[in-house]
């Protein structure tokens, strides 16, 4: 799905087409930086895969002429770029939702043993934004392969981070908030364990950053316009990663955007980065552009946020 899909109902739309006809499709060679047709959608493309139970192939392993299409690094599978790292270890990627083929355990599986709940995980390494998880392994009576750490939330139980290990960190989350986790095993047929006792972890508060936003309309017609946001990194150390957040006060909303991706509720807005614009070099800056829709009054937003922390306007 190249650059043309770049919104969820685009995507959504064309998926559902082809499964509502009882007709095959994989998601084939998606991903990269937009150009002058849009800025692919990958987040959605990964979760239609998974809640349509579609499969997908990301673009592309190693040895391209641009390389922020590289998975991986030099063709070594050890060194994942920021993009390889999305695919493999983010939201509905492989390591979370892909499962071993029965042909490569010797036809149909006959373990159906699970394997034994996990300890009780501990906390270290605190942030405002993650947290890593150390817990007891699990056993099994074959072995285990892998490990899903939950957010518990009531009845609720994503998946926040999944690790081959007995350790694993969970990132994306919010300055200042109390969460809740506890840790799956998972066997090579698939078999899950109990759950393992929960524990809670109160995030810290947002730290100061050294930053600035300028932000801009480029151009403007009737119904709508053409924005362009700049972070800048005015601190001594580079930011990798970040979440921005700003507040229309007159009802435009965003349409489409590129260099990250936007989330809107009311006026309030959220934009995290793609996967090219996710680090921030100390002294430089990233841009970010945007359509949005707006009506006679088009006021510019004065006050910004990164990761929790107010950065200068202007």
């Amino acid at each position: 799905m190249y650059s043309v899909y770049d919104t969820a109902q685009e995507i959504t739309d064309y998926l559902n087409a082809f499964v509502a006809a009882d007709l095959p499709i994989l998601i084939g060679e998606f991903g990269g930086p937009p150009d002058q047709w849009g800025d692919p959608d990958e987040d959605t493309m990964m979760a239609a895969a998974e809640q349509l139970d579609l499969g997908y192939l990301a673009w592309s392993w190693s040895g391209n002429t641009d390389p922020i299409l590289d998975l991986a690094i030099d063709f070594d599978p050890s060194r994942l770029s920021s993009w390889g790292q999305r695919i493999f270890h983010g939201a509905n990627g492989i390591a979370q939702t892909s499962k071993e083929a029965t042909i490569f355990g010797g036809g149909t599986p006959t373990d159906t043993q699970p394997p034994t709940a996990p300890g009780t995980p501990s906390a270290s390494a605190v942030t405002s934004t993650s947290v890593t998880l150390t817990w007891p392994a699990a056993t099994d009576n074959v072995r285990v392969t892998a490990y899903d750490v939950v957010r518990v939330a009531g009845a609720s139980e994503p998946t926040a981070a999944s690790s081959a290990t007995d350790t694993a960190t969970v990132s994306g989350l919010t300055a200042g908030t109390t969460y809740t986790f506890a840790v799956y095993a998972r066997d090579a047929t698939g078999n899950r364990s109990p759950r393992s006792a929960t524990v809670t972890v109160t995030t810290a508060d947002a730290p100061a950053v050294a930053c600035s936003v300028g932000y801009r309309v480029v151009n403007e017609w009737p119904g709508g316009f053409q924005g362009e946001v700049v972070i800048r990194n005015t601190g001594t150390t580079p930011l990798n990663g970040w979440t921005l957040a700003f507040t229309f006060t007159d009802g435009q909303t965003i349409t489409n955007m590129w260099g990250g991706t936007a989330s809107q509720t009311g006026g309030a807005v959220t934009v995290t980065p793609a996967s090219y614009t996710s680090t921030i070099p100390a002294g430089g800056s990233v841009m970010v552009g945007f359509v949005g829709a707006s009506g006679a009054t088009n006021t510019a937003p004065t006050a910004f946020t990164l990761n929790g922390g107010n950065c200068a306007a202007g």
